[in-house]
């Protein structure tokens, strides 16, 4: 999980497909999909990424 705490930017799937996420918002990824996240604003992108234990 995350939580995007300045800026806006994108969560991008194994696809290529984007979904939007700007500050305030969460996200949840499944553990074993593929994925990044892109800065699309000309602001830095920051978050809190949750990643739980007996995944790491």
């Amino acid at each position: 999980m995350i939580c995007v705490i300045e800026g806006s930017g994108s969560l991008a799937n194994e696809a290529g497909e984007e979904t939007p996420v700007k500050a305030g918002d969460f996200a949840l990824v499944d553990p074993s999909e593929k994925h990044q996240y892109r800065n699309k604003g000309d602001q830095p992108f920051k978050m809190i990424c949750g990643v739980p234990k007996e995944i790491e």
